[in-house]
């Protein structure tokens, strides 16, 4: 693994302030343009990048926002939240065109498949659902976690989709099969974010008040 630049720390740049409750999730639009947070007041809002001021407040969740993802190939924003809705919002009309309908209890965070038109939630009910974008089906419901499954995250290439549990595990995912192809247990508390690696066959797992894991995918292929 090729080491990494170094750069100079980090400065705080700008606070930026406007929600109400706890900020639970961030993501960022592709080009680079503008970002969204949703947070524990119900709200997702969506800002200018460049001047930090607010653009939109979309309404419609009824309990916090805890998943957002950005679409780089549509004009669609999901959101998932605590009221165990996965909601998508066209930003051409800025309203909800589709409604995910499935997940037992609140769900805590979505992924894009970057190449396909398939989204994947997970969440508190201890399982990952795979969803048509366009036909709102169900494709797979990925069982195996005993706990809930706080991060997912997806790539074009196997495993597409990978999972961080409160079970202490990460799962490697066969999504064309809908079955986990393997399980890490490298963890002694629960995952609570996993991160793919934008260049190489690699990804970081982080466990609740401890250091993060970085594996190579390759080993588990």
């Amino acid at each position: 693994m090729p080491k990494p630049d170094w750069h100079a720390p980090w400065k705080l740049y700008r606070v930026i302030s406007g929600h109400t409750g706890w900020v639970r999730c961030v993501a960022v639009e592709p080009g680079n343009q503008w970002f969204c947070t949703g947070a524990a007041d119900r709200m997702v809002k969506i800002w200018d990048l460049a001047s930090g001021k607010l653009k939109l407040s979309l309404t419609g969740h009824v309990s916090t926002v805890r998943g957002l993802a950005v679409s780089a190939r549509q004009p669609y924003l999901f959101s998932c939240g605590e009221d165990r809705q996965v909601k998508c919002w066209d930003l051409e009309y800025n309203k909800v065109v589709r409604h995910y309908h499935g997940h037992l209890s609140a769900v805590y965070d979505l992924a894009l498949h970057p190449t396909i038109d398939v989204l994947v939630s997970c969440g508190r009910d201890s399982t990952a659902r795979v969803w048509d974008m366009r036909t709102k089906v169900n494709i797979h419901t990925l069982s195996g976690h005993t706990a809930t499954v706080g991060s997912v995250v997806c790539q074009p290439t196997d495993p597409q989709i990978i999972t961080g549990s409160n079970d202490q595990t990460v799962r490697l995912w066969d999504l064309a099969a809908g079955k986990s192809m393997c399980t890490l247990t490298n963890h002694k508390k629960s995952v609570r974010s996993v991160v793919l690696h934008p260049k190489i066959n690699m990804f970081a797992s982080g466990k609740k008040h401890d250091k993060a894991n970085f594996t190579k995918e390759a080993l588990f292929t």
